[in-house]
């Protein structure tokens, strides 16, 4: 090795961190998998007297925070097929959570909205997970809080460009 290609000249970054990349990737598939998983979305639910499965709340808190959807966008956001999201969404149309209404732009299409009653579930569920948070990161700082919420956008912003470049 010469000088210039030796590890003495390179500069220090997170690949030279001992655990970084494996340690990294790990905690995130694992806290990803717990709370994207059912068990913690039941327990969030029960908690809340919400009575839905996981698919279901999660189909609630992504027009709860996006907005109505098309059933397709509905179907992506969850990276699953078009049938399964109508199945579900039968669930929640038969509880009289969401509804189909024309969608404006495109009279042959519709877009899922929540009812009033799908307002308030997911709002109780969401609101839920916001109080799971604050007594998971009790002992943190709020520099700290700060600093995590920050740097996980940051994470998502870069997934999502790493994303429209593939």
């Amino acid at each position: 090795m010469t000088p210039a290609t030796g590890p003495e000249t390179r500069p220090a970054d997170a690949a030279d961190v001992p655990g970084y990349r494996s340690d990294l990737l790990d905690a995130l598939v694992r806290v990803m998998g717990l709370w994207s998983g059912g068990d913690l979305m039941a327990s969030i639910a029960r908690r809340e007297g919400v009575d839905l499965d996981a698919p279901a709340i999660v189909v609630m808190t992504v027009l709860w925070r996006h907005g109505p959807r098309r059933p397709s966008d509905v179907a992506e956001h969850l990276s699953t097929g078009a049938s399964n999201v109508s199945k579900i969404l039968g669930r929640l149309e038969a509880r009289v959570l969401v509804e189909r209404r024309p969608d404006p732009a495109d009279a042959r299409a519709s877009r899922v909205h929540l009812t009033p009653a799908g307002v308030d579930v997911a709002r109780r569920f969401v609101e839920g997970g916001d109080r799971l948070v604050d007594e998971l990161l009790a002992g943190w700082e709020v520099s700290d809080r700060r600093a995590l919420a920050v740097l996980l956008r940051r994470l998502e912003t870069a997934t999502e460009d790493h994303l429209r470049r593939s």
